[in-house]
């Protein structure tokens, strides 16, 4: 245990207040200054001539020792480290149906960061989307209308044009787009964004930390299993690095493949990051406080280095 300032003063303060009514009541009740030593030989000398002495005397004394002890416990005593994560429950009111689109998705690999949303998302239509027109419609010319996957494997349709605001839809495979819409997102909300890390081949859309050691650690078409897996890492870090301080963090996931079946409420599941704008439009990160005093750059400046530490695992 770290030896803290402000833990010796508090002891020694409550020893000084211990020692105080412990004059006040002897004084009182036996006419006995502790802080006498003559009064200390007196009572040496009754007990060495085993002269009576009253009980209520051993029995203050024995009190007084008890209540300084446990009070210097109450002082000292570790914390139990307690991380609060928020609870939310996104009702999926779409049927559920199984698919093999997401295992083809997963592997698909962004190969030039400059390409277009539209033409990466053409390219996945065109290879996908024949799979999943019926058997008594092959033969028919393709309709006007593209059909694109939600979250939870059912297809919908959505006129061409929209395609160009794809950033606010959900995706398996996150792009450069997604990720910077998400980080303004927070920024916008007064939140700090810091650079976002890959443990086990997943690579997180956000990480950011605002006021009073909160945290947001965000990925984007992942299981909310693996989401758990990453701030268990942080969460691991921090109790071996830190002491008494307890660091919030907030964990979401878009279009989550086990949305439906998670065991994990903790995690917040959305189904695109439009519904990610409106819940955390509505969490403004607090303003720093008056009496800050640097605390909150310390803070900013451990989470960089944590960071910097969990990329190399």
């Amino acid at each position: 245990m770290k030896i803290r300032i402000d833990n010796i003063l508090l002891c020694v303060l409550w020893l000084l207040a211990v020692t105080l009514g412990a004059s006040f009541w002897f004084n009182t009740v036996f006419g006995f200054d502790i802080f006498s030593s003559a009064h200390w030989e007196y009572i040496a000398l009754l007990q060495a001539s085993h002269s009576p002495i009253k009980t209520g005397f051993y029995v203050s004394m024995a009190i007084t020792i008890f209540v300084a002890i446990f009070g210097l416990y109450l002082v000292v005593r570790p914390r139990i480290r307690k991380i609060r994560l928020p609870i939310m429950r996104v009702d999926m009111t779409h049927n559920k149906t199984t698919t093999n689109i997401e295992q083809h998705q997963d592997n698909v690999i962004q190969s030039n960061s400059d390409a277009s949303t539209l033409d990466l998302l053409q390219a996945e239509e065109q290879k996908y989307t024949p799979n999943k027109v019926p058997s008594n419609q092959s033969n028919l010319a393709r309709p006007p209308r593209l059909t694109l996957p939600t979250i939870n494997n059912n297809f919908m349709s959505m006129p061409a044009e929209t395609t160009m605001s794809s950033h606010l839809t959900t995706r398996t495979t996150p792009t450069d787009e997604d990720t910077l819409t998400i980080q303004k997102i927070f920024i916008n909300t007064g939140y700090t964004v810091k650079p976002n890390v890959t443990l086990n081949g997943i690579k997180t859309v956000l990480i950011a930390i605002g006021t009073n050691e909160t945290m947001w650690l965000g990925c984007i078409g992942v299981k909310t299993t693996d989401v758990r897996g990453i701030i268990e890492k942080f969460q691991q870090i921090f109790s071996d690095t830190l002491d008494e301080t307890e660091i919030s963090i907030n964990g979401f996931v878009i279009g989550a493949p086990d949305a439906a079946t998670s065991e994990f409420q903790d995690i917040l599941m959305f189904n695109t990051i439009k519904d990610l704008q409106d819940y955390v439009q509505g969490r403004q990160n607090p303003p720093l406080p008056d009496d800050d005093d640097g605390m909150f750059e310390a803070y900013s400046q451990y989470i960089d280095a944590v960071i910097t530490h969990i990329g190399k695992i």
